[in-house]
């Protein structure tokens, strides 16, 4: 992959990105961290899908986006909901309650 490729695709350049995913790799060998220490939580989330598999939920104490406002996450990478974690391309999250799909369908109408 070019380095324009990869800016155009996730807006990193390709050294950016190989440092990301191998980080990625890194945290899901490791595995998931202490619940305590995962600061961001999404509540009502369920899987849903963009291209790639992600999570949609409200968050709560993620760094970039309001308590509350829905969000679609970036692409999901580990997903253990025994122990209540997930790995997006961004950052863990701990998930709060479960929802069907259905939930969001309902709140988010499909464009036709």
């Amino acid at each position: 992959m070019s380095d324009s490729s990869s800016l155009h695709w996730f807006g990193l350049t390709k050294k950016e990105l190989e440092f990301r995913l191998r980080k990625i790799a890194d945290d899901i060998y490791a595995g998931p961290p202490k619940i305590d220490a995962v600061p961001a939580i999404i509540e009502n989330w369920a899987l849903a899908r963009r291209t790639v598999p992600c999570l949609v939920g409200i968050p709560i104490g993620h760094p970039t986006i309001e308590d509350g406002k829905p969000l679609f996450s970036s692409e999901l990478f580990y997903l253990d909901e025994q122990r209540g974690v997930a790995r997006s391309f961004s950052r863990w999250y701990r998930l709060g309650t479960r929802v069907e799909p259905e939930f969001w369908d309902q709140r988010t109408p499909r464009q036709q």
